[in-house]
């Protein structure tokens, strides 16, 4: 993962630290080269609490590399976030941070892959593989040449595709409907009396008068006695002992 180049130079760094820091600096460098992620992680670390708020930016950016390799996305995430809105150097800690949110976004697959897997964790993976998608463009927005950017952004876009559909192939059936537009609602199923009713006519919307308002009443009291006689006449012809099912 050698991708920050200009984070790797030390000479401007060793050249203004002390003797005996001087060489805690090579070390550590010479560590990362070696491929020793974890004991230059511990050198750089070292380094970047003896200078406190005066790390250069190279330390973090590199510390941050070798918690990379590690997959310690987390730590990664811890020492590059002061340089953010630096104005020099947040393009390559935005990208740093681009790769961990990749990593998070890995880890969340392979979490959502499993049998008992949580519900949030495909949510997780989309969500992260998002962030790392936009802090890539962040990085092509301010350097449109860098070439590592581009292509990492375009490596994420499919990504992020993929995990987005493997998502959607995963879910339940019941989720799926979910998305799916609502049916039509069901008309309710016949009334058997209903046949046997006069339907009313449609109210007009004009106030009735005292007469029209009579009318109207003795109207539904007759058909409530006509539903009435109608329910007893079935009662009556059902035979005793027999069961209405």
């Amino acid at each position: 993962m050698r991708i920050l180049l200009r984070s790797l130079l030390i000479g401007a760094v060793v050249a203004q630290a002390p003797a005996g820091d001087a060489a805690a600096l090579r070390a550590a460098f010479a560590a990362q080269r070696a491929g020793r992620h974890e004991q230059a992680l511990a050198a750089f670390d070292r380094c970047i609490a003896a200078r406190a708020d005066r790390a250069e930016p190279q330390l973090r950016l590199n510390a941050a590399l070798c918690a990379l390799h590690l997959l310690r996305s987390r730590d990664a995430e811890e020492r590059v976030a002061p340089l953010l809105a630096d104005e020099d150097w947040g393009d390559e800690a935005a990208f740093l941070l681009a790769l961990a949110h990749g990593q998070h976004a890995e880890r969340a697959v392979v979490a959502a892959r499993l049998p008992d897997a949580e519900p949030m964790a495909w949510m997780m993976a989309v969500r992260a593989i998002r962030r790392a998608e936009g802090l890539f463009r962040r990085c092509c927005e301010l350097r449109p040449d860098w070439g590592p950017a581009v292509r990492n952004l375009e490596r994420t876009i499919r990504r992020r595709r993929e995990i987005e559909a493997e998502r959607d192939a995963a879910r339940p059936p019941d989720a799926k409907q979910e998305d799916a537009p609502e049916p039509a609602p069901q008309q309710p199923p016949p009334d058997p009396d209903r046949d046997r009713e006069e339907t009313l006519p449609d109210v007009d919307v004009t106030p009735l008068t005292a007469a029209e308002r009579r009318r109207l009443q003795e109207r539904v009291q007759r058909l409530q006695r006509q539903k009435v006689r109608s329910r007893r006449r079935r009662a009556r012809a059902i035979r005793p002992g027999e069961r209405d099912w």
